[in-house]
């Protein structure tokens, strides 16, 4: 069947039907206009089969037409399109900003989930720090998790393999990710005051240098360090090994 790529498949489907039974219903006709010449070149039991065959055909057109309605009416939830294979997966850290119906909706149907079935497992709720909403990171991952695991289940074509995968590579691995981003972390170590800042790319203010070197000169070594950055990198790590004094070895 051919659709216009930014025609719903769906529609185009109901679209063809609907011209079908058009074709069907101008078939009936002609079939009643040659019913009176037939009747002088053929049997009545010849003429009443081609009938039926026509009434037939009718029927079958409006029980596809009935049913391609009631699925294009069907509403699709964010749960039913995160197995399909042409939905946009949802990312938490790609929200609208100003769209707060649309983060709690997502938090409406993941926090029932990891009731249901994330923290229903050992790993996962041993993992899981209690300051978890802190962390974009952490409700990234179980976001994505919680859409595999749809899919696995509910999609489109659903399957053991995909089921299987789930547990066996996907879950164990979001749980382990999430020990590593926020090892030890609680509620009391998020007490920073609010408006801040809470992430700072280093350096990115100073990236007019290096866009300088890495045009005009790469092959050398990129612009030292200034006592600035050196004092920036220090609550960090990022540059404790480099000495306040000029000269120093890294």
């Amino acid at each position: 069947m051919r659709y216009d790529d930014d025609k719903d498949p769906g529609t185009a489907a109901l679209a063809a039907v609907a011209g079908l039974a058009r074709s069907v219903e101008a078939l009936t006709r002609d079939v009643a206009a040659m019913k009176t010449g037939l009747q002088q070149t053929a049997s009545k039991t010849a003429v009443a089969r081609l009938n039926d065959t026509v009434a037939s055909l009718g029927n079958t057109v409006a029980s596809f037409e009935d049913l391609l309605t009631r699925l294009a009416a069907k509403p699709n939830s964010r749960g039913n399109a995160a197995g399909s294979s042409d939905a946009e997966p949802v990312s938490w850290l790609r929200l609208p900003e100003d769209d707060e119906s649309a983060v709690q909706a997502v938090l409406s149907e993941l926090l029932p989930w990891m009731e249901s079935t994330y923290l229903r497992y050992a790993t996962g709720a041993e993992s899981l720090p209690p300051c978890w909403l802190w962390h974009p990171e952490i409700v990234e991952e179980l976001l994505w998790l919680m859409d595999a695991w749809t899919g696995a289940y509910h999609g489109p074509e659903p399957s053991n393999k995909l089921v299987g995968d789930w547990h066996d590579r996907q879950r164990p691995g979001v749980a382990r990710r999430i020990g590593e981003y926020a090892p030890s972390c609680d509620v009391l170590k998020h007490r920073d005051p609010a408006g801040q800042p809470a992430v700072v790319v280093p350096l990115a203010a100073d990236a007019d240098e290096f866009v300088t070197w890495w045009t005009t000169n790469r092959d050398a070594n990129g612009p030292a360090p200034t006592a600035e950055q050196i004092k920036a990198g220090r609550p960090r790590g990022g540059l404790t090994a480099v000495p306040d004094t000029a000269g120093g070895q890294r």
